[in-house]
Parts: structure tokens; sequence; C-alpha cells
């Protein structure tokens, strides 16, 4: 019997933790900055960088925008036949959970459980964005990975017709459990999304060592890196006091494109400051960012601590036309605050007095 079957539908957002019997996660240690397919080993990148900067990607503003470029990216990549994909992204939480474009982080970051939901929500938006689906389409979810780790949130999600699946989170411990979804439908599209498993940085890898760790890196190398987005701070990396030497960059990797660099700004925007079709090592990103901080301006004021709010985030390009009222309904409350600050409009009160609010809003961008 493969595993995706005898799945339920995706249920709504404060079930999730019943539906998937999450009764409590202890946070993993985060991924490393690695650079290879996936997430393995790390390849040495070319050090010669396109004198072209032209952005034929541009960095996101938003988590919609994510969703959008990483559907385009994985349809590319299936009519290319790659069937098995990378994807990693950064996720709306802790400082980007309201403002995507928030480098600073918080003294109080969210749990690994809270990091997965917000996983998942992505990856079903991505999921219903793929292949001009009907973005109503119902996405279903399996939790996934041996009982003694049933408390580790790894879940796949794939919509009803199965023609593609999308493992979330996956840990070293659940790679039988991704084999034997390949191996029931071999030429179905099979995506991996945000990897929590490391195997350097420490004295013993997530996979093992000798002929265990070399089995899995030469099955993890056959996927495809189609969509990653990540976030590195360099040298004194600071987007919010003036006269800083180094930066916080994100690195694009949108398939078929280059590795696109930006540098971000405390303002919020950002620079395209290199693009390869190798990922950056850290030395050639420290280059970039030292040449860049010579002819890019500081941009906005500084934030101290205890002083003014960072900049407010983009509007979202789905309020860009007015949202109807079932489309409001859907929103949860980090949706609402976050579509709230984009308008300058309070974000306290509960979920019904924020939807009311955000109608409101709308009425009068109509008159």
């Amino acid at each position: 019997m493969s595993i995706l079957s005898g799945a339920y539908a995706w249920p709504h957002q404060g079930e999730l933790a019943t539906c998937l019997k999450i009764v409590s996660c202890r946070r993993r240690p985060r991924p490393r900055f690695y650079s290879n397919l996936a997430l393995v080993t790390p390849v040495r990148a070319s050090s010669s960088f396109s004198l072209a900067l032209i952005a034929t990607v541009s960095n996101p503003e938003t988590v919609e925008e994510v969703s959008q470029q990483a559907a385009n990216a994985v349809d590319r990549a299936v009519q290319e036949g790659k069937s098995r994909q990378l994807l990693n992204f950064l996720l709306p939480v802790d400082q980007r959970q309201f403002n995507y474009l928030d480098t600073e982080p918080r003294d109080y970051p969210c749990s690994i459980r809270d990091e997965f939901m917000a996983c998942c929500k992505v990856t079903t938006s991505i999921l219903k964005r793929l292949n001009n689906r009907d973005g109503n389409e119902e996405i279903l979810v399996k939790r996934i990975g041996e009982l003694e780790n049933e408390m580790d949130p790894v879940a796949a999600l794939y919509p009803l017709d199965k023609s593609i699946a999308a493992i979330v989170f996956p840990i070293a411990e659940t790679l039988k459990q991704i084999k034997s979804i390949l191996q029931s439908e071999v030429k179905r599209p099979t995506l991996i999304v945000n990897p929590q498993w490391r195997s350097s940085g420490q004295i013993v890898s997530d996979f093992g060592f000798g002929p265990w760790k070399r089995q899995a890196e030469e099955f993890l190398n056959s996927f495809e890196p189609t969509y990653v987005l990540l976030e590195q701070r360099i040298g004194e990396a600071s987007n919010v006091v003036a006269g800083s030497s180094g930066g916080v960059v994100r690195l694009l990797k949108c398939f078929p494109e280059d590795w696109h660099v930006y540098l971000m700004a405390g303002d919020g925007t950002s620079d395209l400051i290199g693009r390869q079709a190798q990922q950056p090592t850290y030395q050639e990103l420290e280059r970039l960012v030292e040449e860049a901080r010579k002819t890019i301006p500081w941009k906005g004021s500084p934030r101290m601590l205890g002083g003014s709010e960072p900049p407010p985030p983009p509007l979202p390009k789905s309020l860009a036309k007015p949202l109807t009222e079932y489309e409001i309904k859907q929103m949860d409350k980090a949706e609402l605050r976050r579509a709230l600050m984009a308008l300058k409009l309070p974000t306290s009160g509960r979920l019904e007095i924020l939807q009311e609010r955000l109608k409101e809003a709308q009425v009068k961008a109509e008159s």
C-alpha cells in the first residue's frame, strides 16, 4: 500500500496540530548554510561573477510572491523532465511574519511546530498554483515518520489526484518513507521542502558515516534545487546601523535562472550585487558586500533599540484589487494583520474584528 493512501483533507489552521497529532515539538538544530543540490555536500562555486547584473528574477517582497515564483520554477523543471526537486525558502515567521523583508532577528524565535505549520501553508499555496490548477483545489496531508520519531513534524502534501507529492520538513529518519513514495509512482514529481537534516558541522552526520552516509547523499543529490531563497549575514551584519561594513544578503535560485545575490537595506529595499551559475561561497559573498558598500548609499534611518518600528510591509499583490468576502474569511490572523499593517490600519482585536476592519477598508478603497 502506498504511503500516500489513507490521507485526510487539509484541516483548518486551528485543527492542524490535532489532526497531525503533534502533542509537543522539541526544537531541532536548524540546518546550516549548505551549497549543494540537497543540502548535503558543500560544492565550491566559481569565482567568476556575471558582469552584467541584470535581474532575471526579482527579490520576492511577500510570501505570495514566493509561492508564485516557486510554482513557476517547479512547472518549468517538470517540463524539462526533472521529477525530483528541492525547495528551500524563508518562512513567514518571527520578524518575517508581518514583513517578509525584515531581516533583524527577534529575541524569542517561534517553535519548530510554528515553522512546520507555516511551511505546510506555503507549500499548500505552491501546490494550488501549479500547472494553472484551480486555486480552490483540495490539498491532502499525511503524517509520515517512524514511531520513535512521532513527535517530529514531517508530512506529505498532495492534491486529490496524487499527481505530485511534497515532503515537508523531512529528517534523516524519514528517508525510507521518501524512497517509498518515489517507488510507488516513479514518474510522479516529488518535492523535498525545507529539509531539516545536517551532514556536516558536527561529529557524526544525521545520515551516519561511511557507506550509509554515502548512500544517503547519492540519493539526495538526485534532487534538483528548483527554488531556493536563503538569507545570510555577512561580516558586521546589520542593515539598521549606519556605517556597517557588512550586511544581510538573500540568495535566490529560481529554476532555470542563475543564483541572484540581493543586499538587503533597512528601508525594505534591496540591490542586486551578484549573479552566477553556482551558489556563491561565504568568501565570495563577503567580497561582493564589501564592494557593494562602496557604491550603494545607506538607505533608511537607523532603527535604535526601543526606537522606531521597522518600515511597513509591502502591500500584498492580492490587495491590488478588492478582496471578496470569501477570500477575507479564508485569511488567518497573521495574514489579516499583515494586510492591515500594509494599509496602515490597527491590527489588534479578535479574528472577526480584523476581518470586518479589512472589509471596511476595501469598501472605502472602492468609493
